[in-house]
């Protein structure tokens, strides 16, 4: 008996959102997003979070320059206050709008090259009522 494809994953990854830092990591992580788009059709929304934006176009840059013109996708920019952090920014995102996923990087720009997982990724992992792809 052979069976047909599905394409439920498609609708596991309808709307996905990738938290961006510049690091090596989440660039990765965007990678996989694009993969997801290109063979789901996901939209993909890419979020920097930031306390002092001096980096947008930089991080902007980065993106453009992994990804190009190859998908679209929505950049948001979100400015922290001093009493958030990133990781809280990044759940808010999310309750604000209707992610299926969210892929994201497991370490940012720390310098510590020892530790796996970084504290923003831990405490969305650990937090967000989505699916939550961690890249390394």
């Amino acid at each position: 008996m052979t069976y047909e494809p599905t394409y439920t994953v498609s609708l596991w990854f309808r709307k996905v959102l990738v938290p961006i830092d510049g690091s090596e990591n989440s660039l990765r992580a965007l990678d996989l997003a694009e993969d997801f788009s290109m063979r789901y059709g996901s939209k993909i929304t890419v979020v920097y979070v930031c306390s002092q934006c001096d980096e947008v176009s930089h991080v902007k840059k980065k993106i453009e320059e992994r990804i190009g013109q190859k998908i679209e996708y929505d950049f948001k920019v979100i400015n922290m206050s001093k009493e958030s952090s990133v990781a809280n920014e990044i759940l808010k995102t999310i309750s604000e709008d209707t992610f299926d996923a969210i892929i994201l990087g497991a370490r940012g720009t720390s310098v510590n090259s020892d530790i796996n997982i970084g504290s923003t990724a831990l405490s969305v992992t650990a937090n967000a009522p989505i699916t939550v792809i961690t890249v390394r």
